[in-house]
Order: C-alpha cells, then structure tokens, then sequence
C-alpha cells in the first residue's frame, strides 16, 4: 500500500512511469485496475475481507465483497478443466 496514494491524473501519470520502469510496455493499467489487482490478489490468498476492505478504504464491506464473485468466477473457471 502507498501511503497518501489515491486516483488523480498525475498519480495516473506516475503509474504509467512505474508501469514502463517495470518493463510492462504492452497492458493498459490504471489506478483502478491496480486496485482491483491488489484486492483480487489479497482475497486470493486468504486475507479476509474485512481486512482488503479497510485496506482499500472501503465504508461498506459490501463493496469489498464484489471482489468475492471475481474469485468465485476463477473457481468455476478452473473447474471446467475436467470437462474436457
């Protein structure tokens, strides 16, 4: 977590800079997909909602639960391997 870091153009701006020094020359991410990486990856790997969703500022753990059907989808997902 960057402390004082929240969404604005020249935050953006400083992003994209991190984005390129980091060799990542052919994605699109913004702010939003970062949070949404980082809260994706939190959940993923046992932090607990309620934590993710302090973490990201969130007033309502409903809006950190969101995140929950994005896990949820990859489950299924993994899942339909043994299908084939």
């Amino acid at each position: 977590m960057f402390k004082g870091l929240k969404y604005s153009a020249p935050n953006n701006l400083k992003l994209s800079q991190w984005i390129m020094q980091a060799g990542i020359l052919h994605k699109h991410i913004t702010f939003h997909s970062a949070r949404h990486s980082y809260a994706t990856f939190m959940i993923t790997k046992g932090v607990d909602f309620y934590t993710v969703s302090k973490m990201l500022g969130h007033k309502h753990i409903k809006t950190t639960m969101i995140y929950g059907k994005v896990i949820d989808s990859k489950k299924i997902e993994a899942a339909k391997v043994f299908d084939e």
